[in-house]
């Protein structure tokens, strides 16, 4: 397994070319695509210094009900198990009681694969806990980032250590009280050069409190804005297919349907699903992104793509327990 908590370049890294080289060999062609990432919301209450919603240009809005309902009625009726997120680039806990109203609706709908990610500002109000632990998700993710005070609020600026690090631990103590199996609460810590030093002891933390530690590579959002990392490199001769535009489908709060979960501006766009099927879309994605990746067709792809050197961030180390049905599509466990 790579540790990404060495802050290595991925492509100096013969280990982690050949496991980015696995990776690709394991892309196939879906009819339907088995990461549906849909944004309840593009509003957040942080900014965050390893992400770019801090330059988005477009504007802040929810997603209107109705399409949403659009949406997972699709989803379960053609593929239930879809990695459905019903959010992308906001906050959804922010749409407070709608967003669970939004996921009992898609689980009547048939879908039974929901994964919810957040930054855990708003765990202690609203009900939030007892509201994460009522509801349908299969996977709760709290993006964290840092172990400590000072190192915490510098990544995850506008939130506050002495809030969200209490409410996690009560939410894991009330998960652990119920004896629930679902959602599985996930600890993720994406490496940069602030915080590599805590991941150890963030992995030690989070497990010995009863959640899963998720460790992943920082990512530039495609390079758009001004997010950069050392450890992605630009044009290097290595270059695999993207795993994200083969086997993500992403759309924006007023339906668009965008390259991918990094498309924060909406660079690229085959239509929006207000006015077409998931099929329909994810078609079109296919002919435009999918196929000239994996025919290594790199000129043909938009320029967002041309420029982008996320892919290298491809795979994330997941720490046990593991429950059934809770890793990702993609998940293979390492070699022992």
């Amino acid at each position: 397994m790579t540790d990404f908590t060495k802050l290595r370049r991925h492509l100096d890294d013969s280990e982690r070319v050949a496991q980015l080289l696995e990776v690709e060999q394991g892309l196939v062609e879906h009819t339907f695509p088995p990461q549906l990432v849909v944004e309840n919301t593009s509003f957040c209450n942080l900014k965050c210094i390893h992400c770019s919603h801090r330059e988005m240009q477009r504007p802040q809005r929810h997603m209107d009900r109705a399409l949403w309902e659009k949406i997972v009625t699709e989803v379960g009726r053609e593929s239930p198990a879809c990695e459905l997120w019903p959010t992308f680039y906001g906050e959804a806990t922010i749409l407070k009681d709608e967003l669970w109203d939004r996921l009992d609706f898609a689980a009547r709908a048939g879908c039974t694969n929901l994964v919810l990610n957040s930054n855990g500002t708003l765990l202690d109000r609203f009900g939030t806990i007892d509201k994460v632990l009522a509801s349908p998700l299969r996977r709760f993710i709290l993006s964290l980032d840092g172990l400590s005070p000072e190192v915490f609020e510098k990544i995850r600026a506008g939130a506050r250590w002495d809030r969200v690090y209490p409410a996690v631990e009560e939410l894991l103590r009330k998960r652990r009280e119920r004896g629930s199996v679902y959602p599985v609460i996930i600890a993720q810590f994406s490496v940069m050069a602030q915080n590599a030093h805590e991941a150890e002891a963030f992995r030690d933390r989070w497990k010995a409190l009863g959640a899963e530690v998720k460790i992943r590579p920082m990512l530039e959002w495609g390079a758009a804005g001004t997010v950069r990392t050392d450890t992605i490199q630009h044009g290097h001769p290595t270059r695999i297919a993207c795993p994200w535009a083969n086997n993500t489908m992403a759309i924006h709060q007023d339906g668009r349907v965008v390259a991918c979960a990094v498309d924060y501006d909406a660079n690229v766009t085959v239509g929006s699903v207000a006015d077409m099927s998931l099929k329909d879309a994810w078609r079109r994605l296919g002919e435009l992104l999918r196929r000239p990746h994996r025919e290594h067709r790199w000129k043909d792809l938009p320029e967002l793509c041309r420029g982008c050197g996320d892919w290298q961030t491809a795979g994330a180390s997941y720490e046990p327990p593991e429950v059934e049905g809770t890793r990702p599509f993609w998940y293979r466990p390492p070699a022992s």
